[in-house]
């Protein structure tokens, strides 16, 4: 027999008042995360559009030379505004000796009239070692070992120089890993080429270096030197395979170029000229681009960007110019193209659209099939200027009427982006002009105060485009990474869209690529040195939420919950048939969630969640590339069930019907 402990008449009502105040406590703690979010699974709406599946590829960050472009030779043309020579060196040894100088038309000849500058090596000794001219890449090149690379050059000498050139992949400190055979260059000039692979190498790093040497005194000149390592899809004038991958994992439906700030010009020998950026790159001048005046050598060109495009399964979307152009340097904001002078940026517009689509029997489709692409491009999309629509809308709209009129008067079937709004608190509107796509740009510290932005649109914008958005809570200053607080700011605006597929054409971040510590415009989804790239918390939350779950059609929602945003769907991809229901926690305390699928039946018991969560500082980087990256679990689904949130998280959660 157990013996039964009798307690005392006051403890008994103290331990009743207790549990009874324990009840309260509870009750509240219930009311307070009493949130609930009902799908109606029997209602689909609209297709779900693209979000977060476009991205425009622009040159500024050195995100194409020194990013995606493969190629490893920084300044190749020698066309660097303020020091044509910039980044090569002179390297001897023993008592050799030598200077680089910079020459120009009225010095010695060019290789062509496209370029304006080459280099002189000038070699003094050659008593003992050797003297010849270097280029560190892009801070670094990155040299792996048993690699093919691909050595192109354009060289000549003076009568006075007897000896010959070669071709050199070494360390900084001079231990060579490749070299080529001895090239015997002539007064005139010539083209030598050479594979260069590598031995040696036991760590891969960025300390390395390309040399040219000379064997004997004298003069010789040099110009577009190349070192091409291996490519993505072996294209021989390609990307980056590690940058290209991480593009390609994001499965774009459609890339923008090129610009972006790079389309604003207001002369065809200023700024992006088209014509200037195919056919061998040796025709390529080296340009400047007005407003950020950074170079761009256009070795990476039309042909390259719309290869990529076709690689890569996406659609190209150009950007022409408007006639007009910032110059930060005047008192205005912006120079412009007379209306009565504007016929020419017309006719390249529709130059441009014949090298892409004409047959071969036309004058620029022959041009393509000549630079190595028979089949016509087939591009569908431009867009007219960039962020004109707002800063300069009186200047904008008769402009762009007038190249709207004569694209669609040749080309009807192309469709037409307008420059719309970016003030977050602006419905953009198009003035009563025709328009196929409007494209508006958002740069906040915190894009989640958009998330019903559109919620009503103007129906005379047609489908609405974002092309370039990104949060920042450092703002845009050229080192920016991205940490995951922006990341929660930019998940929060997209799952908007996503609600209003509607309305929406394609949304991509503001900028793909940057190399680390030298960029001029923030922040980025990817960041690189010469050796190694790391995705930020934004990329990892788009790839998350719409490239690896992007459902097929919208579903409607009531949600009463206080700290949890939320877009649904369906995915019947490939004969899924799964719930997708897309959450952002943006606030620092969890909460629990009671989900009610209305319309679904046999809701399958084994839901997978994946769930990118942290502290809204963090950020990846080259020495910690993972440091917010998804997880992904399991969870028990139902017609309704309870689902806890954590703080500051995205979330995805997958569930069979």
């Amino acid at each position: 027999m157990k013996s039964i402990l009798i307690l005392p008449r006051e403890l008994r009502r103290s331990l009743m008042i207790l549990a009874v105040l324990c009840v309260g406590a509870f009750s509240v703690q219930a009311q307070k995360t009493n949130s609930s979010c009902t799908v109606d699974v029997s209602n689909p709406g609209a297709i779900v559009a693209p979000i977060c599946r476009g991205q425009q590829i622009e040159e500024f960050n050195y995100q194409i030379e020194g990013g995606l472009y493969a190629q490893l030779i920084n300044n190749p043309s020698f066309e660097e505004l303020k020091n044509p020579i910039a980044v090569w060196s002179v390297v001897k040894s023993g008592s050799s000796n030598g200077n680089l100088l910079s020459q120009t038309s009225a010095e010695t000849g060019m290789l062509n009239n496209r370029q304006y500058h080459c280099i002189r090596l000038e070699v003094t000794s050659v008593a003992s070692g050797r003297v010849g001219m270097a280029n560190g890449g892009y801070w670094g090149i990155k040299l792996e070992n048993n690699t093919k690379y691909r050595v192109s050059f354009w060289a000549k000498r003076d009568p006075d120089f007897k000896g010959t050139i070669k071709a050199a992949l070494e360390s900084n400190s001079g231990t060579v890993f490749a070299q080529s055979k001895d090239f015997k260059p002539t007064t005139s000039w010539q083209h030598f080429t050479c594979d260069l692979i590598t031995k040696g190498v036991s760590e891969v790093t960025e300390t390395n270096r390309f040399v040219l040497y000379a064997s004997a005194k004298g003069n010789i000149y040099f110009d577009v030197i190349t070192v091409m390592p291996p490519t993505w899809k072996d294209r021989p004038n390609g990307l980056r395979p590690d940058l290209a991958e991480k593009l390609s994992a994001l499965k774009l439906k459609y890339i923008q170029f090129p610009g972006g700030c790079t389309a604003e010009s207001y002369t065809m020998d200023s700024c992006w000229n088209w014509k200037n950026s195919v056919g061998p790159i040796e025709q390529r001048p080296g340009s400047t681009r007005n407003r950020w005046n950074y170079k761009n050598d256009l070795y990476f060109g039309l042909d390259e960007h719309l290869q990529m495009c076709e690689d890569l399964g996406a659609e190209a979307v150009y950007t022409s110019s408007a006639g007009i152009s910032e110059v930060p340097a005047s008192k205005k904001w912006f120079a412009l193209c007379p209306l009565d002078k504007m016929q020419p940026i017309i006719d390249d517009i529709l130059d441009l659209i014949e090298y892409c689509n004409g047959s071969t029997s036309t004058k620029w489709g022959a041009k393509r099939a000549a630079n190595g692409h028979p089949k016509p491009y087939n591009l569908k999309y431009i867009e007219i200027g960039n962020e004109n629509g707002y800063e300069t809308v009186s200047e904008y709209r008769p402009r762009y009427s007038m190249i709207h009129d004569s694209i669609k008067a040749h080309y009807p079937d192309i469709e037409i982006m307008y420059n719309g709004f970016r003030q977050e608190n602006i419905i953009s509107h198009t003035f009563g002009l025709p328009v196929d796509y409007t494209d508006e740009h958002f740069y906040l510290k915190d894009l989640s105060i958009l998330y019903n932005k559109y919620d009503s649109i103007d129906p005379a914008c047609k489908k609405i485009c974002v092309a370039e958005y990104a949060s920042s809570i450092k703002g845009n200053g050229g080192n920016v990474i991205g940490n995951f607080g922006d990341a929660l700011g930019d998940a929060v605006f997209m799952l908007g869209c996503e609600r209003n597929s509607e309305r929406l054409w394609w949304t991509g971040y503001g900028n793909y690529a940057g190399l680390v510590d030298h960029g001029n415009f923030g922040p980025c989804i990817v960041w690189n040195d010469a050796v190694s790239c790391f995705a930020s918390p934004s990329y990892y939350m788009q790839k998350m939420l719409f490239s690896d779950n992007p459902g097929t059609r919208v579903l409607p929602f009531a949600q009463n919950t206080t700290n949890c945003y939320w877009s649904a769907s369906i995915d019947t991809e490939g004969g899924k048939k799964d719930i997708l229901l897309k959450v952002v926690n943006n606030r620092s305390t969890s909460e629990t969630v009671t989900i009610t699928l209305r319309g679904a039946e046999n809701v399958k018991r084994a839901g997978y969640s994946s769930t990118l969560t942290g502290a809204r500082e963090d950020e990846n980087s080259i020495s910690n590339p993972t440091k917010v990256v998804p997880s992904t679990s399991t969870f028990t689904a139902g017609i309704s069930f309870n689902y806890t949130f954590p703080a500051n998280s995205v979330t995805v959660l997958r569930m069979g019907y």
